[in-house]
């Protein structure tokens, strides 16, 4: 597979990622993202699964969306549950999904609590508010 340059190193630096993540399948019913493993499961696909694209797009998606969610939430009732951080210290989308798999690799338990309560949980623990 010849890819051009800028989705080669795309994919090489999603692969560092992936590589040090646990070993997750995305089958098609983690699509339904009940729980914070079926995230998590999607979040960690090899980019050399044939459900790559659509799975590694369902985990950004359900991430920027209940990030914008909670967003609007926080700006209304003036609290958070996790406060994001800015500029310089804003990990990509990228780091930040690897932030969150490593986070499930490391504390299985909360891989069956529902998967808003789950990522939640990350948010809090990786981006505490003072």
């Amino acid at each position: 597979m010849n890819l051009p340059y800028g989705k080669r190193a795309a994919a090489l630096a999603l692969c560092g990622a992936v590589l040090t993540a646990p070993a997750f399948a995305a089958e098609e019913e983690r699509f339904l993202i009940d729980t914070t493993e079926d995230l998590a499961t999607l979040c960690a696909a090899a980019p050399v699964a044939p459900t790559y694209a659509a799975a590694i797009h369902m985990c950004q998606g359900y991430i920027i969306g209940v990030a914008h969610f909670h967003q609007a939430l926080t700006a209304e009732l003036d609290e958070g549950v996790y406060c994001a951080p800015t500029g310089d210290d804003r990990p990509s989308r990228n780091e930040a999904v690897a932030m969150f798999v490593d986070w499930v690799g490391k504390n299985p338990s909360v891989g069956e609590t529902e998967a808003l309560d789950g990522l939640l949980q990350w948010a809090a623990s990786a981006f505490p508010c003072n």
